[in-house]
Formats: C-alpha cells, sequence, structure tokens
C-alpha cells in the first residue's frame, strides 16, 4: 500500500507516510481510514516528501472537500504537512488553504522541523 496510517494513541499522534505511485482511491481510502479511527482531535504528521508522482491540485481538493464533509463539532487537532520542493508542496498548500478554518495547518520540508511544530502545538489532543 503506497499510503500507510499509523495511529499512536499514548501520544495523541497520526503519521500517514506516502511512498511509491499511489492513485486517487489509495488517497480515499486512507482518508476513510484516517476518519474511522476517531483521532480528528490527534495531531496529524503527514508525509508526502518522496511519492513517485505528487498529487494533484484536484485530488489535493478532493481529499479536503472528503475532511470537510465529516460532520464533527470536536476540534480538530494540528496537521503538519512533510513535502519536498516542487508541485507536493504546492498540493500541500492546496489543502492547508481549504481547511485552515478547522485546525492550525502548517507545510514543512523538514521532519524535524515538523515534529517539532507539532510538539509545540496545544490544542485538542485530550483525553476524553
Amino acid at each position: 500500500m503506497p499510503i500507510h496510517v499509523d495511529v499512536f494513541h499514548p501520544s495523541r499522534l497520526v503519521t500517514a507516510v506516502v511512498r511509491g505511485t499511489f492513485t486517487a482511491d489509495d488517497v480515499r481510502d486512507a482518508v476513510i481510514q484516517f476518519l474511522a479511527s476517531d483521532v480528528l482531535h490527534y495531531r496529524k504528521l503527514i508525509d508526502i516528501a518522496s511519492p513517485t508522482k505528487p498529487m494533484d491540485k484536484a485530488g489535493a481538493q478532493a481529499m479536503a472537500n472528503l475532511v470537510l464533509a465529516q460532520r464533527d463539532d470536536r476540534p480538530r487537532g494540528p496537521l503538519a504537512f512533510v513535502v519536498s520542493p516542487g508541485q507536493a508542496a504546492e498540493n500541500a498548500e492546496t489543502f492547508a488553504k481549504l481547511t485552515e478554518g478547522q485546525r492550525k495547518v502548517k507545510v514543512f520540508q523538514s521532519l524535524h522541523e515538523a515534529r517539532k511544530w507539532l510538539e509545540e502545538q496545544s490544542g485538542p489532543v485530550e483525553l476524553r
């Protein structure tokens, strides 16, 4: 599977890593898996720095629409994208702009900086 999602409940962190070639169905399935895990309030790290072919702008918009369509009144945890320069960065920025009213979201080119920023974020990661 080109998109691997891990949920770390003790630290309230979701990590998704994209590698190789992926399709729109792969993205949809990963988002559905993430949403089904009931972790909207967790911090999220999405690593899209090294897929073979980055998602296009339409894919980023479709993913944002799927997330925005979820009817959940709980606050959403902060989201950090890790990208390489180029199209992947542009599409992560597109997703960030479309969903910025939902949570804190930021795009990084360094995994270390993304993790550091997520650790610094306060917000909806509390126990239920």
